[in-house]
């Protein structure tokens, strides 16, 4: 959607609903959905990347449509939601359609003369499998707002609220669907690459975990003590993670609306603009070692630059900078990285107070090259790694603190 008046009109709609003190409501749900995932680790963990789809799924979908996704299976709008998901960014991935932007004449080929053939009809059911999904979702929510439930989740602001703001319901199940697709497969991405480097770097690793359980003892981590808990090293990690891997290595393609100049570059409308995040998160001149995972470089500067850099010495003097990146920048920076934030440092600390995570018979590939997805939106490919419980008391605990979540969560259900 072109910057103008309906995308900010849509931008302030989903603002005002990821607002910090709203977003930091929703930490119940985070902590009874992680709990989940946490029981899911220690009960299958060869199944890893599938609980953690759909942890990072249902907590969206909890969210923003008020219904639970208890599970990961071929019937479930999590799954469908994920499947239309890898449809999408394999139709955004080079070379996947026709390069209209950079050769225009191609719009006037047969498709059947093309190296594409068929993208149109695989866009096509694509779209109705999406607008189906979206529509679903909307109506169970609906259907659900009235009978007294969801009433505090993001649909039932929309329709509140629909009065004033005019939209149509395609719109608003557009709107809803597009909070889907911006806080799930990025975060999980995020937080598996958290998982292997915490196989790959078993000394960062226990660190970690020693200032997990300096905050939290052995009762375990809940909402109510994590919102006041200081834990800068894992909030390190955090940030470290984002820089060393980031999801989106190009971010996400923009394109000037008219003619630009940028520090005397002259940029024409309709240009396809990249920001190359993964550049920016790996200049040696900024990053020592920037391929190593290094929490550490955050615990000691600020942006975790070199510390011979003095531009950045104080933290201040360059007011453009960003702690990361990987959330993108400007106008169109994600507007939901709170609740990432909260939802990785939730799961991060609830996991290394539950397990020590060991890599397989031979330590995990990092290589960016050969170990993680080669696409536009990547993360790391399926790894050999286990869950190991510290002790046998935080099994008890994990199993009553899942216990009680499941009861609490069956009245979304």
């Amino acid at each position: 959607m072109p910057y103008g008046p309906k995308w900010r009109k849509a931008r302030k709609t989903i603002t005002d609903f990821l607002k910090d003190e709203e977003v930091d409501k929703l930490m119940v749900l985070q902590d009874a959905e992680s709990s989940q995932m946490m029981y899911e680790l220690f009960s299958d963990p060869g199944n890893y990347h599938d609980y953690i789809l759909r942890y990072f799924g249902a907590i969206i979908m909890l969210s923003v449509f008020g219904t639970r996704g208890k599970d990961f299976d071929d019937k479930g709008k999590i799954k469908q939601f994920f499947d239309c998901q890898a449809e999408w960014a394999a139709m955004l991935d080079q070379g996947a359609v026709p390069p209209f932007d950079v050769f225009p004449f191609l719009q006037y080929v047969p498709d059947a003369m093309t190296p594409w053939r068929g993208w149109k009809q695989r866009a096509s059911a694509l779209k109705k499998k999406q607008n189906g999904l979206y529509h679903d979702l909307f109506d169970e929510a609906k259907t659900r707002i009235e009978q007294g439930k969801g009433e505090d989740s993001f649909v039932a602001s929309l329709i509140r609220n629909n009065m004033k703001e005019g939209y149509s319901d395609v719109e608003l199940e557009y709107i809803a669907g597009f909070l889907m697709e911006g806080g799930s497969d990025t975060t999980a991405g995020a937080f598996e690459t958290f998982v292997l480097a915490m196989a790959a770097y078993p000394d960062i690793q226990k660190e970690a975990q020693a200032e997990i359980d300096s905050v939290f003892g052995e009762d375990g981590v809940c909402s109510k003590k994590l919102k006041e808990a200081n834990l800068p090293y894992l909030k390190a990690c955090f940030l470290e993670t984002l820089r060393w891997r980031p999801g989106f290595p190009l971010a996400i393609p923009h394109a000037t609306t008219q003619d630009d100049v940028y520090q005397g570059n002259h940029i024409p409308a309709h240009t396809t603009i990249l920001m190359n995040i993964w550049a920016i998160s790996h200049d040696p001149d900024e990053y020592e070692d920037p391929d190593s995972f290094k929490p550490e470089r955050f615990v000691n500067s600020t942006f975790g630059v070199n510390g011979s850099d003095e531009r950045f010495k104080d933290g201040i003097s360059d007011q453009s900078r960003r702690l990361t990146y990987g959330f993108g920048a400007g106008r169109r920076v994600c507007a939901g990285q709170r609740m990432a934030e909260n939802s990785m440092l939730m799961t991060m600390s609830k996991l290394l107070w539950c397990f020590d995570i060991v890599p397989g018979e031979r330590m995990p590939d990092t290589n960016v090259q050969t170990a993680f997805k080669d696409a536009i939106l990547t993360g790391p490919k399926l790894f050999d790694v286990s869950f190991e419980l510290r002790s046998e008391e935080r099994r008890d605990v994990l199993v009553a603190e899942w216990n009680k979540a499941d009861a609490w969560l069956r009245r979304f259900e």
